[in-house]
């Protein structure tokens, strides 16, 4: 069976438009069980890696994965990484 064409309505509520820094990781979205999240992020460079706390990025150690953002340490300082601003 072919599919139609998706109705205006229903692209318009299932697509969000967010800004993406052009630099540094981005968060694009948390899954997994509450016991085991894991986060998708997107590198400078354009590839995606799939993280889990413990894992590293870019040097630096993910610590915790919540609901809408991770936090990623190095040298003792951490700084979270939040999912984007959407309209």
């Amino acid at each position: 069976m072919a599919q139609s064409q998706t109705p205006q309505n229903v692209a318009e509520s299932a697509t969000q438009s967010a800004k993406i820094p052009n630099r540094g990781p981005l968060l694009l979205g948390i899954f997994g069980t509450e016991s085991a999240p894991e986060a998708l992020i997107r590198l400078p460079g354009g590839r995606t890696e799939t993280v889990a706390v413990g894992d590293r990025v870019q040097g630096q150690q993910v610590v915790a994965i919540d609901a809408t953002r991770i936090a990623l340490a190095r040298g003792g300082a951490a700084q979270w990484l939040e999912l984007p601003a959407t309209r």
